[in-house]
């Protein structure tokens, strides 16, 4: 158990597990892969991690999702270190794999590993993409160039780096922002965060060996914009002769 999974964590654990809040998370799933079109990116049978993975809505319906389109994922891991994946997601992706021949561990189908995102426990260059959804934002200023780095490494020469972020231009964003992260997190006015422009974000990619290949922009009810980045890894420019 994570150290980062304290009271407050824990009781917004369980009561997410209610039927209509769980039931609003995947609304809240559904849209959020439906805007960024993330799935058109991911390669059947390739090898995922989604860091700061929440309570598990999003990768268990991308899972879904692909399997039923008949171009099924291997896995999908998904870490975090203030939150972990309810019980009903669980549940209903032990249900997804039943009679697959790639099933993971009945007790902990969904793969969760309580893990750091500056120090992620995977081998040099073993993934096919690295997911990032909403999840930038809540990490230090200090540690993104090192999270960056990390997603980088793991990351195959061909792989990609995906990045769902808010985008804040000017203070009125940021004051609008930080108000529903505020209450979507149970967050103190006093919580800070690492939010960012789309040309901040984009530096912040480019100075870590990362290009955008595609990129999409789109808001939520609540006026707070939102940016999707498909990133490849730069390749080494080629020393002329």
């Amino acid at each position: 158990m994570s150290e980062g999974f304290g009271f407050k964590e824990k009781l917004m654990h369980l009561g997410s597990e209610f039927p209509l809040v769980d039931r609003d998370l995947q609304k809240r799933a559904e849209w959020i892969i439906n805007e960024t079109g993330i799935e058109n990116f991911l390669k059947q049978n390739g090898k995922y991690l989604d860091i700061g993975t929440g309570k598990g809505h999003i990768i268990q319906r991308v899972l879904e999702d692909m399997t039923e389109q008949g171009t099924p994922l291997q896995i999908y891991t998904s870490i975090d270190i203030a939150d972990k994946p309810l019980r009903k997601v669980q549940q209903r992706e032990k249900k997804r794999q039943e009679g697959l021949e790639n099933a993971v561990d009945t007790k902990n189908p969904i793969n969760f590993v309580w893990a750091e995102a500056d120090a992620l426990p995977f081998k040099n260059g073993s993934l096919d993409g690295v997911s990032f959804i909403f999840a930038l934002h809540h990490m230090p200023k200090d540690t993104l160039s090192k999270v960056l780095q990390e997603a980088n490494r793991v990351t195959k020469e061909d792989g990609m780096v995906f990045i769902v972020e808010d985008l804040v231009d000017n203070e009125e964003q940021r004051k609008i922002t930080k108000e529903m992260d505020r209450k979507l997190n149970w967050e103190s006015k006093d919580e800070d965060h690492s939010y960012n422009s789309d040309q901040g974000w984009r530096d912040y990619f480019a100075a870590e060996g990362l290009e955008v290949m595609d990129k999409k922009f789109f808001d939520s009810e609540s006026g707070v914009k939102h940016g999707f980045y498909a990133l490849n890894k730069k390749k080494p420019e080629l020393e002329s002769v």
